[in-house]
């Protein structure tokens, strides 16, 4: 999935670098998107770098209007983020949500014991895209469960806390809409 996504977002670069459009092509984007990677701007060579594995978001702008700051000619922009920049974004969020989340993580040192849970659906590898779907418009609670409970609920498993997260699953997950 993820290097279909990568593949489209490729393509969507080149239809965007020569398909024809009315906007006069500026000298800082030479007719392609911008593009960020974790919040930081980057070279369409630069893209290159990055594996279909290492990604776990990717948001397309058609519109150029948001970054016209950057590039007064902006023709759109390619916002992508690494599962690494995606999780301790994420592991923020939740602690800011929750102060028991915020200790047990200072506590382990890492979420590598966690077993996350969302809306019931135990999430396994290349989770880190749909926990960053996670805002203030759509996140409902966090409750944290101890290794028995969380194999009565959910199977055998071999994390030693189950971090269950209740969200309303938005129409458009990029934008957050119900």
């Amino acid at each position: 999935m993820k290097h279909l996504i990568f593949t489209m977002l490729l393509a969507l670069a080149y239809l965007l670098n020569y398909g024809q459009t009315t906007v006069k092509e500026s000298k800082a984007s030479n007719g392609v998107p911008i593009m960020f990677v974790d919040s930081v701007r980057i070279s369409q060579a630069d893209l290159q770098k990055y594996k279909s594995d290492d990604i776990a978001t990717v948001t397309v702008y058609k519109d150029g209007t948001k970054f016209k700051h950057l590039d007064s000619n902006a023709i759109g922009a390619i916002y992508i983020e690494t599962n690494q920049f995606s999780r301790k974004r994420s592991l923020n969020y939740f602690k800011s949500k929750s102060p028991e989340f915020k200790s047990l993580l200072a506590s382990q040192q890492s979420d590598d014991s966690f077993q996350y849970v969302l809306n019931g659906e135990v999430l396994s590898k290349n989770y880190e895209g749909k926990l960053a779907a996670i805002n203030d418009k759509n996140f409902k609670s966090i409750t944290i469960i101890r290794k028995d409970e969380l194999v009565n609920k959910y199977g055998n498993t071999d994390k030693t806390f189950g971090i269950v997260i209740v969200w309303d699953v938005p129409k458009n997950p990029h934008n957050g809409e119900k």
